[in-house]
């Protein structure tokens, strides 16, 4: 039997005619290196019906935005200035803990863009200063634009729980230098992003709580439109990307009233959605209500009993660390569905319905999309657990699942797998990660072109021989970001995961970054010098493989999905 985990898909085939990324040594960075040529002339061209105005940067001369003057820092790739730590709302501490993102604090003299900000409060060791004072964002830019370039905006995963705009993987100079403006933003996390809370309900004007990081999400967006044009992007041609958490942020901000307008494309990178459909209050099925979760965490925090007022002061003025504090004996773990969920809610205002229902129905912004998975998604997922024989697996199924589909996933994973452990990692690829892409495909696909992909390469680094194409390990070769172990005169970003990288991961990393800015640039990912990328389509079911060949496949885990759809069905029939 086929090893899945290596990433291998049995009905891959070559595209007749166009060569394998890996055919040829010299090829493969060719396909990179032409694809930027013709990129930059593409995006000219492009840009040229935004109107034409050239834009020179340097990290001598300050750029005027909402709230003052930033001044940047030449980037780690040469002809690129990056500005990072850019205000784009209010701090939200104090009494705008737990409310919408306020409009910028402006600031005297001019603010120094080399070094990003503090990220948002997510505990453990991260390294790096930690504040709610966290809504700051990212730039890098050409130093030299001739006409208004597409705008790549960057919402990075995490689980909703970590992360930020700044980590290093995420250094847009690469992107930038090969046609495009990139914005990383950090949004609010955890119970300081997601907390909702009947009281915040009664004070907000929209009757909602608790989705205040997609919020941040908007109020970035709403910055790039009223300033990216300062740094040589155009506010008409807004691509939002993310992965993980920040693929299922796209999937959720498609929905959201508040983001008419104020982007154009959309790439969905291992789409994360666990939670996202829980109302604010009443039936849930199998997750707690969002405002009930809240007067638990409140209850923590010494609130539970007070009045309504009282107890959000109460709430708003308790330390960081102890509101962490009191959501820490509620963890679980969303692999057994139990404890708190950090997630977007169904609020009525920015999420206004059932997400799927929405997606069915046709509700969601019609623009054209990228979307995709790793070749496993849930190796890096189930490393916590141990699935050392078949009474382990069932126990775990059977206490996780629904009666009447456990026994359909014991089947399916039990008889398609070698180990438990693979079918575990599998099952949870399919589950969480398989099945959202394929729905975004599938109902995207009714109102605007979608293409999708699958990343097949097993990197060169101590997880990938170990976890093979795992989750998040595409991230690098995005953003052009993979660091040589042996060449440590090349390593811009300390923090890069390291790897014996070859030049096939240097070519397929130019390639991916190819397609991605072609897409930002045209709403298509396809042009010229690239194997051609066939548009998902239900019918034809097909997609990109990317992997040590670049190749056409079909019906990609179609039969994992379809579980995924029935347990769907059936948690949103128990309401």
């Amino acid at each position: 039997m086929r090893n899945r985990i290596e990433g291998e898909d049995r009905r891959s085939a070559m595209v007749p005619g166009v060569p394998a990324v890996a055919r040829s040594r010299r090829s493969v960075p060719a396909l990179g290196w032409l694809a930027a040529g013709l990129l930059a002339a593409a995006a000219a061209s492009a840009g040229a019906q935004g109107g034409s105005s050239s834009v020179t940067l340097s990290a001598d001369t300050p750029v005027a935005v909402t709230g003052g003057l930033v001044q940047g820092a030449e980037a780690a790739v040469a002809g690129v200035v990056a500005f990072k730590g850019i205000p784009f709302a209010a701090p939200p501490v104090g009494d705008l803990r737990w409310r919408p993102p306020a409009a910028v604090v402006p600031w005297d003299g001019v603010r120094d863009g080399g070094e990003a900000g503090a990220i948002c409060v997510q505990g453990g060791g991260q390294g790096v200063d930690q504040s709610e004072d966290c809504l700051f964002l990212n730039v890098w830019a050409p130093a030299e634009t001739a006409e208004p370039l597409p705008v790549l905006y960057w919402i990075h995963g995490g689980g909703y729980t970590g992360g930020s705009g700044s980590t290093s993987i995420y250094d847009g100079a690469r992107l930038a230098s090969e046609g495009a403006v990139v914005v990383t933003i950090n949004y609010r996390l955890n119970v300081f992003g997601f907390l909702a809370h009947p009281a915040l309900s009664t004070e907000s004007p929209h009757g909602a709580s608790g989705n205040y990081g997609l919020l941040d999400m908007v109020a970035g967006l709403e910055w790039v439109r009223d300033n990216i044009a300062s740094f040589g992007g155009d506010p008409g041609r807004v691509t939002i990307f993310g992965e993980s958490a920040g693929g299922g942020a796209v999937m959720s901000v498609m929905l959201m009233p508040q983001a008419e307008g104020l982007f154009h494309r959309a790439i969905a990178q291992s789409n994360w959605i666990h939670g996202w459909d829980r109302p604010l209050a009443g039936d849930a099925a199998d997750l707690t209500p969002a405002e009930a979760q809240g007067t638990a965490v409140a209850a923590a925090l010494g609130a539970g009993d007070l009045d309504a007022e009282s107890a959000l002061a109460a709430m708003r003025a308790a330390s960081a660390p102890d509101v962490l504090a009191a959501i820490g004996a509620g963890a679980g773990s969303p692999f057994l569905r139990t404890g708190h969920v950090w997630a977007p809610n169904v609020d009525g205002w920015a999420i206004p319905d059932d997400p799927l229902a929405m997606y069915a129905e046709g509700r969601q912004h019609p623009v054209p999309l990228v979307v995709g998975m790793n070749g496993n998604e849930g190796s890096l997922m189930t490393r916590g657990f141990s699935m050392e024989g078949a009474d382990a697996f069932t126990a775990h199924v059977e206490s996780v699942y629904p009666d009447d589909l456990a026994a359909e996933l014991l089947a399916h994973y039990d008889d398609t797998y070698e180990t438990m452990q693979e079918g575990f990692d599998y099952l949870v690829h399919d589950l969480y990660f398989a099945g959202p892409v394929r729905a975004h495909a599938r109902h995207q696909s009714a109102v605007a072109p979608v293409w999708m992909y699958h990343f097949t390469r097993v990197p060169p680094t101590p997880w990938g021989e170990t976890l093979g194409a795992h989750h998040a390990a595409e991230l690098v070769y995005v953003f052009g970001t993979l660091t040589r172990t042996d060449e440590p005169g090349e390593r811009p970003l300390g923090l890069s995961p390291l790897g014996d990288f070859t030049e096939v991961d240097i070519g397929l990393s130019e390639t991916m970054r190819a397609y991605w800015l072609r897409f930002a640039a045209g709403g298509d990912p396809n042009r010229p010098g690239l194997p051609a990328w066939p548009a998902w389509e239900p019918a034809s079911d097909r997609h990109l493989e990317l992997g040590v060949e670049v190749s056409a496949g079909d019906g990609l885990h179609v039969d994992g999905a379809a579980l995924w759809d029935r347990f769907q069905a059936q948690r949103r029939g128990e309401r």
